[in-house]
């Protein structure tokens, strides 16, 4: 499954990862690729190397760490 990390953070200053099927995907201007994962743990890494604060999406990634 391809992932993606919204660029823009949350007030708490936390980034939003999500499955390319999630309906609460960010428009292709607000989100950065991070590619095809077997799991949503290893998007996450991606997404964390990218930024300092990311969670997954409750919606989409509710089996990921911090989902």
């Amino acid at each position: 499954m391809k992932y993606y990390v919204n660029t823009e953070t949350r007030d708490d200053g936390s980034h939003v990862m999500h499955a390319e099927s999630c309906q609460f995907l960010p428009n292709d201007d607000k989100r950065k690729a991070l590619g095809e994962a077997a799991q949503c743990d290893t998007a996450l890494g991606r997404a964390q190397d990218a930024f300092d604060s990311v969670i997954a999406c409750s919606t989409c990634c509710s089996d990921c760490g911090d989902g």
